[in-house]
C-alpha cells in the first residue's frame, strides 16, 4: 500500500512499520525525546481516510499498525482526534468558550482552541477519550444530557510547509452557568467566552488554530444556519458532504 511520496520516492506501509517501531530513527527524526503516544493507521488512503467508528468500542481494532504521534504528519499520515465545542445561552445570546493553548506549546501557542481536544490513540475508545480530555483539559466532567454528537469531518492543512490531514470526531457541550474551567495538564494558559458574532474579529487576527474552525462550522450548520449567507452555507454543505459523516 503506497501512502506517502517523500522526495520522489514512494514509502510503504511495510517501511513505515519498521521505521515508526525503531525509537532510535524515531528520535532521529523528530529531533526529540520520544514520548510514545500510539495511534493507529489503517488500510484507507490517507486521502480518504476511515471514518466510520463506533465511539464505544477501542479504537484501533481493525488497525494496519501503531505509529507514534508525531510521526503521523510527516509521513503524511492523518491524525484523528476529537473536538468539543463549549456553548452557551444566555436568554437570546449565545456564547462560545475556548481555550488558550499554552505559550510553551510548540505548534500553535497562544492560540484560541475548542474548549477541549485531544489526539485519539490506540486502544480506549472514542467515549473515553473524549472524557479524558475533557478532564484534563478544562477540568469538566461530562454530563450526557449537556452533550450532543455532531459529524466526523476529514481535512487537510499547510503548516510549516507540510501538509498535515486529520479526522475530527465533533461534539458539542452546552456549558451550565457558573462553571469554573480548570486546565489540569498544563496545556492551557486560561479559557475565554466569546459572544457568538465575535468569533470573527479572532479570525481576522488569525488567533484560532486552524483546524478549530471545523468544529465550530459544524456547530453552527447544526444549529445556527442563518448566521452564515446562504452561498456560504451551501458551500459548507458540498464541503462537509464530501468530508464528513455523522457519528453514531
Amino acid at each position: 500500500m503506497e501512502v506517502l511520496k517523500k522526495s520522489g520516492d514512494y514509502i510503504n506501509s511495510n517501511e513505515i512499520k519498521k521505521i515508526s517501531q525503531d525509537k532510535k530513527l524515531l528520535k532521529k527524526f523528530l529531533k526529540k525525546k520520544v514520548v510514545l503516544e500510539l495511534c493507529p493507521v489503517f488500510e484507507q488512503s490517507s486521502f480518504n481516510p476511515k471514518k466510520k467508528f463506533n465511539p464505544e468500542k477501542k479504537f484501533g481494532q481493525k488497525k494496519l499498525f501503531n505509529v507514534e504521534r508525531s510521526f503521523l504528519s510527516p509521513l503524511g499520515l492523518p491524525q484523528y482526534g476529537v473536538h468539543c465545542n463549549g456553548w452557551s445561552k444566555e436568554k437570546s445570546d449565545f456564547f462560545f468558550h475556548f481555550a488558550l493553548r499554552s505559550k510553551k506549546l510548540r505548534d500553535f501557542p497562544n492560540h484560541f482552541d475548542n474548549i477541549f481536544a485531544g489526539g485519539q490513540p490506540t486502544g480506549i475508545s472514542i467515549s473515553e477519550n473524549l472524557k479524558k480530555e475533557a478532564s484534563e483539559e478544562a477540568g469538566l466532567k461530562i454530563l450526557k444530557k449537556n452533550l450532543i454528537v455532531g459529524n466526523v469531518i476529514n481535512y487537510s492543512h499547510n503548516h510549516n510547509d507540510e501538509i498535515h490531514s486529520g479526522v475530527i470526531f465533533v461534539y458539542d457541550y452546552q456549558v451550565n452557568k457558573n462553571v469554573k474551567f480548570i486546565n489540569n495538564d498544563g496545556e492551557v494558559e486560561g479559557f475565554k467566552s466569546v459572544e457568538v458574532d465575535k468569533i470573527y474579529k479572532i479570525l481576522e487576527r488569525k488567533l484560532l488554530k486552524p483546524n478549530c474552525i471545523i468544529p465550530i462550522a459544524d456547530f453552527f450548520l447544526r444549529n445556527m444556519r442563518d448566521f452564515f449567507p446562504n452561498s456560504g452555507i451551501l458551500r459548507l454543505e458540498e464541503l462537509f458532504k464530501e468530508n464528513g459523516q455523522l457519528i453514531k
